[in-house]
């Protein structure tokens, strides 16, 4: 067991910090909202997330396999869920400070954190992929999986504080309601354009 856990912290590392949905999401909401109130955000995402991982690995991959038009429907359910919130971060009004910010849309919701992560195909798919290189065949069971859930965990929520914490710098930067608005618009093309290359992959 012990022979796997760098390989195991490289593959959670790799593929949680790089850009997907919550990613981007964490972004938007750390630079409109700031960290703390993004936090509910990043919590949901982790245990939505982790939640996912635990699932296939009691054999909710099996299925997928066995189903083969189940992969494309989560895509495309998803995929359509995550249109929805880019359309939203491209609309929400900016607000460049705390007085401001008591009027406007409010940050996401650890609810809605774990649904951000449930409706994401990229999760489904790096999901699938942890369990079938860490899991599938091991006779460690349950306690291979526990600790392949628990190192998502940790690296999953520190990735996305990552990203959270970039939009909080980025506000830092941005100092007019104009340039805050841009900045949405940048970021909701960028998750329009993440779900576009998923549907191109699941063709």
């Amino acid at each position: 067991m012990t022979s796997l856990l760098m390989p195991m912290v490289a593959f959670a590392l790799v593929t949680s910090i790089s850009p997907g949905p919550v990613n981007i999401i964490a972004t938007v909401t750390g630079a409109n909202h700031g960290y703390t109130r993004t936090v509910p955000h990043i919590i949901g995402a982790t245990f939505g997330f982790v939640s996912i991982l635990f699932l296939f690995g009691l054999g909710l991959s099996l299925l997928m396999n066995e189903i083969s038009n189940l992969a494309k429907l989560v895509t495309y359910v998803g995929g359509s869920f995550l249109l929805y919130l880019a359309y939203k971060i491209a609309t929400q009004e900016p607000s460049i400070n705390e007085e401001e910010c008591k009027n406007c849309r409010s940050a996401p919701s650890l609810l809605q954190g774990v649904m951000c992560q449930w409706l994401n195909p990229k999760a489904w798919i790096v999901s699938l992929a942890g369990i079938s290189v860490f899991y599938t065949g091991q006779d460690a069971g349950v306690g291979m999986l526990s600790l392949f859930c628990a190192i998502f965990f940790v690296v999953c929520y520190i990735s996305i504080s990552v990203w959270a914490m970039l939009g909080v710098v980025i506000s830092s930067i941005l100092e007019t309601p104009k340039q805050f608005r841009l900045f949405n618009i940048v970021m909701a093309l960028l998750l329009v354009l993440t779900v576009l290359y998923t549907f191109f992959l699941s063709s």
